[in-house]
């Protein structure tokens, strides 16, 4: 079962190989709203924004232009937040409400644009990093109570089982040869997890094994090559290679939130969320050669 589970992420990468590097000229699409998490559908390239104003989810099939796609429910949360967004292989969408310590919740949303909710399990929980698995089935869930006490999940509908422990702040995640990487803001790192050995373990895993050290890192992507791509710093955005030596690609975002790579068409896209009134947000992406 375990190794079918991972059968759909793994497939997410398939179709690019080789390291994948920045090349040629970059593009740039303003974004409205307050924007952070990012996803792109690998079928057909669109491009899957959130924007924490609307509570919502915009599109983009063209890449020069963004339309609403879905607005999600608030669950009376005192604010809105979208964390990551995550594509099954079925082309449902998967995008965690972050909750503020109250409503977290995940929810599903299908090709058609109907909502549903996947799992409102420990709504106390802050949800910020995701990860399908099994077509959908099962998912991987970051979270955080308060600073200091985190960890990822398994969640299977309304069952969570903590998989990983001992996290300060746990954001993106992201699953390379079966190997899971989670980025721990607190504590400036990156570290990994047997994913089939944490699946397997009668008890949840201590993230002890530290694989990059990173100033701030947020939402995560892994590429075929097995690179990590993540918010580094203030400003800037980095490549971690497999063997964990950091590259900064740049350090002219206002502030780098949610990253994708689309594989199929060779391009790293990161959302460039505007710090200060009267600056756009923007979508930036780079070609991958």
């Amino acid at each position: 079962m375990k190794g079918s589970m991972l059968a759909c992420v793994v497939s997410l990468w398939l179709a690019g190989c080789g390291a994948l590097e920045p090349h040629g000229a970059a593009q740039s699409i303003t974004l409205d709203g307050s924007p952070n998490g990012l996803a792109v559908r690998s079928a057909d390239g669109a491009i899957f924004v959130t924007d924490d104003v609307a509570n919502a989810i915009v599109v983009s099939r063209d890449a020069a232009r963004f339309a609403p796609y879905v607005t999600i429910p608030d669950g009376g949360a005192a604010r809105n937040s979208l964390s990551q967004i995550a594509t099954g292989a079925d082309g449902n969408l998967f995008v965690m409400r972050f909750g503020f310590g109250t409503a977290s919740a995940i929810f599903r949303v299908d090709a058609s644009g109907g909502v549903s909710l996947a799992s409102g399990i420990h709504p106390e929980r802050r949800r910020l990093g995701l990860v399908v698995l099994n077509d959908g089935k099962e998912l991987l869930s970051s979270w955080f109570v308060k600073q200091g006490e985190g960890g990822v999940s398994l969640v299977t509908g309304d069952t969570e089982r903590d998989l990983v422990t001992g996290l300060g702040k746990p954001v993106g995640i992201a699953v390379s040869d079966d190997t899971l990487y989670i980025t721990d803001q607190t504590n400036n790192r990156i570290v990994k997890v047997d994913l089939q050995a944490a699946l397997s373990a009668s008890a949840p895993v201590a993230a002890t094994d530290v694989f990059a050290t990173v100033p701030a890192p947020d939402l995560l992507a892994a590429s075929p090559d097995g690179a990590l791509y993540t918010k580094c710093g203030e400003h800037g955005l980095c490549r971690i290679s497999k063997t964990g030596e950091n590259k900064t690609l740049a350090t002219d975002f206002d502030e780098p939130r949610g990253v994708a790579i689309d594989a199929a068409r060779k391009r790293l896209l990161a959302v460039d969320r505007a710090r200060g009134a009267g600056r756009p947000s923007r979508l930036r992406i780079i070609p991958l050669d």
